[in-house]
């Protein structure tokens, strides 16, 4: 029994470097009750702990927390533990619980280091810093952390060429970030290129919002204007409403930019619809229009 679920979690990590996340998914889950069945609570730990990376893609990983946190406190396998660190905090960082997502993350790369064996264990939690740091905007930190992490990917193929591809923008949105425009917008066209070459629409959306704000800051209207409508409608169809409130901020600029304040206005009033609370009004509306918007947005929240 024990060899099925092997078998089982073989094809769930074939599935995850194919993008395949439901029937991954569904395999890891397969495995965790076979692992259950056969009263190997390790293996059944290391199962769950795959499938939550399966959750996290599919956006269903937060009821996993309190499982995972109990892996983390009882379990003996020290790669188990890793894995319940790691998960928790990207859990919390999808909940916009910077808080909880930093004090797991930093957990989780204490494991990692507890496991020289496993030198690519780093990547996750070093990725994940950096994602935490740039949406303080601690662009030297940010930095550090996504360097780290494209190492532990460089010449992988699979899924591991996705996950460079991902970190690389995020490095590209760091110099942009940074007045390194050429360098950043190198970046995240190599980026984009490879998510899609890979067919890749989940991390897309983010990469080619990138390249709207770096091309926005070099004042090429046609190509900011270009990814930007891309990944609009993108971010709407997958949805990703962070990205779609993003490209409609950039997209307005462009238009002022363009000297259409008709456009602009109708962006911006679109983006009022994502803010329902607030009740946006046109003197709001004016305000935007008279500010430079690449100078106010945070593209990572």
């Amino acid at each position: 029994m024990r060899q099925r679920c092997e078998d089982l979690l073989l094809r769930a990590q074939a599935a995850l470097e194919r993008g395949e996340f439901k029937e991954g998914y569904r395999l890891a889950i397969d495995a965790e009750a076979l692992a259950r069945e056969a009263g190997d609570q390790d293996l059944a730990d290391r199962a769950f702990c795959n499938a939550c990376a399966f959750a996290i893609e599919l956006d269903t990983a937060s009821g996993m927390v309190p499982r995972l946190k109990r892996i983390l406190l009882s379990s003996n396998n020290p790669r188990n533990r890793f894995l319940a660190a790691y998960y928790t905090a990207v859990a919390y960082d999808l909940d916009d619980d910077l808080t909880k997502a930093s004090s797991y993350a930093r957990r989780a790369a204490e494991l990692a280091a507890e496991l020289p064996e496993e030198p690519e264990l780093r990547e996750g939690p070093a990725n994940l810093a950096g994602n935490l740091a740039l949406r303080e905007a601690e662009f030297e930190a940010a930095e550090s952390c996504y360097e780290q992490a494209m190492a532990a990917h460089r010449g992988r193929d699979g899924y591991h060429r996705l996950m460079e591809a991902q970190e690389k923008d995020n490095l590209g949105y760091v110099l942009l970030c940074t007045d390194r425009i050429s360098d950043g917008l190198s970046l995240c066209e190599e980026a984009r290129e490879t998510l899609d070459a890979m067919g890749d629409v989940h991390y897309l959306p983010q990469t080619l919002q990138d390249l709207c704000y770096g091309y926005l800051l070099n004042d090429n209207l046609d190509l900011a204007q270009r990814h930007g409508e891309r990944a609009l409608d993108l971010a709407a169809a997958a949805p990703d409403p962070l990205v779609v409130k993003n490209c409609l901020f950039l997209l307005s600029e462009v238009a002022v930019r363009r000297g259409d304040s008709f456009r602009a206005r109708r962006y911006l009033r679109e983006l009022t619809t994502h803010y329902p609370e607030v009740g946006i009004s046109e003197e709001i509306i004016d305000v935007f229009l008279a500010t430079d918007l690449t100078t106010v947005v945070n593209l990572r929240g």
